[in-house]
């Protein structure tokens, strides 16, 4: 049932005789100004002074969680709106208020150096192969690999936790990032080529052994305990997890997250 209805006190249909004016087809994407009109129960009518009133639902209000939509959507707002969908079976026109947010945001933070940039994020959602991240409204994708296990237990979506940029498809407004990365671009100064550190096994591979040093997780690579003249590749009848060893790094990969440790002499 309809809540309220009132009469635009704009003219936007005068902006409708401008686009015929100048033969411009309103599409999918595009962004116009328009008035609110009414509210209903589930979604507002908007004036964007084209032949047809537009549906704005709800849940297209704001990149924010609002608990009610009427503290945002008031008659007469006037605002901007990104066309989402123009349905010619349905005879419908869908847009969004979030939509423009989000390219908004996108754009802003487009102008930072997102080599160097390190951004603090909470989790929004699981799924199949990693989770979705919250930064300020914007969303962006981290694989499972690229989250530390202690993470992925965690369940609480009021955790900030840091991430380092992956990739970037403008394109398409999606970002890939790493936690792993984040952490260990933090961490990774306390960690240089020369002392004696003393790392705790946690995992052994057929290739080599993973150790934590400081937090991170280094490579033990086998060819590094071979070199101490062991005459077995069973990896397993040499550590356990738990194992504590001394070892010194012998290189880093900045860019990857990855450190190479060697046995101490």
């Amino acid at each position: 049932m309809l809540i309220c209805v009132v009469v635009s006190k704009f003219d936007f249909n005068k902006f409708g005789l401008i686009l015929s004016k100048y033969s411009y087809k309103v599409k999918t994407n595009d962004i116009l100004a328009g008035i609110i009109i009414a509210v209903e129960s589930n979604y507002a009518l908007v004036d964007l002074g084209l032949e047809k009133v537009c549906f704005l639902p709800f849940d297209e209000i704001s990149i924010s969680t609002i608990s009610d939509p009427s503290d945002l959507l008031k008659l007469n707002y006037i605002g901007e709106f990104l066309i989402l969908d123009m349905n010619n079976n349905s005879n419908r026109i869908i847009v969004s208020i979030k939509g423009v947010q989000s390219i908004y945001l996108w754009n802003r933070l487009r102008q930072i150096d997102f080599a160097n940039l390190t951004i603090y994020a909470k989790f929004e959602r699981n799924l199949i192969k990693g989770k979705l991240i919250n930064f300020n409204g914007l969303f962006f994708f981290v694989l499972n690999i690229h989250i530390p296990k202690y993470y992925q237990r965690v369940n609480n979506k009021n955790l900030f936790i840091p991430f380092k940029f992956l990739e970037i498809k403008d394109s398409f407004h999606i970002g890939h990032v790493s936690s792993k990365l984040a952490i260990f671009n933090k961490i990774n100064k306390n960690l240089v080529i020369g002392p004696i550190y003393l790392g705790t096994v946690i995992s052994i591979k057929y290739f080599g052994v993973f150790v934590n040093i400081l937090g991170i997780n280094c490579l033990l690579h086998i060819s590094e305990i071979l070199k101490k003249n062991i005459q077995t590749e069973n990896l397993s009848s040499l550590y356990k997890r738990g194992d504590q060893i001394n070892l010194k790094i012998i290189s880093k990969d900045i860019e990857r997250g990855r450190i190479s440790v060697a046995l101490s002499s």
